[in-house]
């Protein structure tokens, strides 16, 4: 049976003693990565209270055990909430929308892409890769993956796939897993740590694979629940001529975490690295990335202290300290709204039994403006106004003021694209396409395109838009030639319209078998040539009969003193000029 690079196979060559030490080792470099991921976990914590509450987990959390409230009640503004809310929906409709095609595929060799066969190829291959993208739970995904991007600056997911499950994403969540990364700084290696019951150990594993003291729990505490990790990484040796798990380029192991040592439960592979590490921005050698929530976070933490600040002094407007009458103290007043107290006055005392101790007249208009400018900076630290179709004051500014604030913004989240295209979009193509074709789910290659190299081109919103704002200048330069062409007719002679054209196609995403090849193209205007010439030469010809129905038509009196028509006179003419003809 064939390997499938996208589902775990076990590897039985091991021996007993020499999995263990395996397992030991790797649990020693787990608890080093974990040392070593250490001081970004505060700063998690911290994000994930202001930005993405739900996403942040660390070991004994995930086990119930020290767990706090599941909801933040110091909160009192969810402006960084909706904000982080507003950059994962403008990220996933931008980059990948289920609802348009988002990539298409190409070939190193760009007239070969342009052949028929090869468009028709490429395009049924990139169609069959979004049925894939569509029947799994892809686009839920990437949603998180957004979210946790721009909250901790560091997302992870796996993709495998089987024949019997299809394809499904797992995304981890932020604590659960430390990453590494290889010498191009790449993310080529995980550790995670999960808890799991003991039957869904034995539904994951098998029974067999608990050690002896599990087996009796799993009948009598089957909810009971453990530690489990496991390390994905590159296997620095490969045993050749094997189809197990000994054979596959990354290692997968799974051992459960116990007082008396690590006990191993699965030891499987992948022929590729089979999960996505992106980061929205990388500083040095950081293996985990940096977040514009990170930019955000003080904003975020000043806005709360400005609420909190505004709530406290509506509440002492409202419900304001009071002043109360010593000789009162046995009476109990009644200071909820509504309520009636009759009292007698004290001797010498002014027959008002209860003042309040202090007006307070907050200036909610100030703080209102205050709150909203923190705000607003916090949006835009987000990049919501990027995401949004109607800007404030749009009707108020002239169109290219509108265009040089679109680029502006394009221009300051253009990095971020591309380090999304080179981390996350090229391996996940490239890793969906690797495992549909050990599937068989691809059509058959055609034989003048086996072995090349594919090319993925990106089509989404957002990578368009970024095509889009170098064609500003294509844009004023064709319509400068027209206004020059107006006056001077050869100006248009400087254009090259098939290549104009191309770069537009190019630009929209449009898929190649949309626009002819440049052989079509010649042929076709080659036909235009022709046609335009014999139907010249019909006119001609029509203009030609025109005239000698009009000459022998028209009455003359020819030479010789007979009558005739203008058309014999013409002949006769012709006659006597041309040799040997007759008086």
């Amino acid at each position: 049976m064939r390997a499938h690079p996208g589902r775990e196979r076990q590897d039985g060559g091991e021996s007993g003693e020499a999995l263990r030490a395996e397992v030991a080792r790797l649990s020693r470099r787990h608890r080093e990565h974990l040392r070593r991921r250490a001081p970004w976990e505060g700063a998690w914590r911290s994000l994930a209270e202001h930005f993405l509450p739900t996403r942040f987990r660390l070991d004994a959390e995930q086990n119930g055990e020290g767990r706090g409230p599941m909801l933040n009640s110091r909160l009192v503004d969810a402006t960084g909430i909706l904000a982080m809310r507003v950059l994962a929906a403008g990220l996933q409709g931008g980059l990948t929308s289920p609802a348009r095609p988002w990539f298409r595929l190409s070939l190193d060799d760009a007239e070969l892409a342009k052949s028929r066969q090869g468009q028709e190829w490429l395009d049924e291959c990139a169609a069959r890769m979004r049925v894939v993208f569509h029947r799994s739970n892809f686009y839920n995904v990437m949603h998180t993956l957004y979210a946790e991007l721009g909250t901790f600056g560091t997302a992870f997911a796996f993709e495998l796939a089987d024949p019997r499950h299809g394809f499904s994403f797992v995304p981890l969540c932020a604590g659960e897993y430390a990453l590494d990364v290889n010498e191009r700084r790449r993310v080529d290696t995980v550790f995670r740590r999960v808890f799991m019951s003991l039957r869904q150990m034995a539904a994951a594993f098998g029974p067999e694979a608990l050690p002896e003291e599990l087996h009796a729990q799993l009948d009598r505490n089957p909810d009971a629940r453990f530690a489990v990790a496991q390390a994905v990484f590159p296997r620095a040796e490969r045993r050749p001529g094997r189809v197990d798990a000994a054979a596959m380029a990354f290692a997968s192991l799974h051992w459960l975490e116990g007082r008396e040592g690590a006990h191993p439960l699965r030891v499987s592979g992948f022929r590729g690295f089979p999960g996505f590490g992106p980061r929205w921005e990388a500083a040095g050698a950081d293996v985990y990335g940096r977040s514009p929530a990170m930019d955000a976070l003080p904003d975020c933490r000043m806005l709360q202290q400005m609420g909190i600040t505004t709530l406290k002094a509506l509440h002492k407007a409202v419900d304001p300290p009071m002043s109360v009458a010593a000789g009162l103290r046995s009476v109990g007043l009644d200071l909820t709204p509504g309520a009636i107290n009759y009292v007698d006055s004290a001797p010498g005392q002014s027959p008002q039994a209860a003042t309040p101790l202090f007006q307070v007249r907050p200036d909610l208009a100030t703080a209102r403006k205050a709150m909203e400018a923190v705000q607003n900076q916090i949006r835009q630290g987000l990049y919501n106004d990027l995401f949004k179709l109607v800007l404030e004051g749009r009707s108020q500014v002239t169109a290219s003021e509108i265009a040089a604030r679109e680029e502006e913004k394009l221009v300051l989240i253009g990095p971020v694209l591309e380090r999304l295209h080179d981390e996350l979009f090229l391996p996940l193509i490239d890793r969906t396409f690797e495992l549909m074709r050990e599937l068989d789910m691809l059509p058959p290659t055609p034989p003048e395109l086996a072995g090349r190299r594919l090319r993925v081109e990106f089509v989404s919103l957002l990578a368009q838009a970024q095509k889009l704002v170098g064609m500003g200048a294509a844009d004023r330069y064709l319509d400068m030639a027209r206004r020059a062409a107006a006056a001077w007719p050869e100006a248009l002679d400087c254009l090259n319209v098939d290549r104009l054209l191309d770069s537009y196609a190019d630009s929209l995403g449009l898929p190649v078998s949309l626009t002819r090849p440049q052989e079509e193209r010649d042929e076709l205007r080659r036909e235009r040539a022709k046609s335009a010439g014999q139907g010249e030469a019909l006119k001609l010809a029509a203009e030609a009969t025109g005239v000698v129905e009009r000459l022998a038509a028209s009455p003359v009196t020819l030479a010789d003193g007979t009558q005739g028509n203008a058309l014999d006179a013409v002949l006769r003419l012709l006659g006597a000029g041309s040799p040997g003809a007759r008086p």
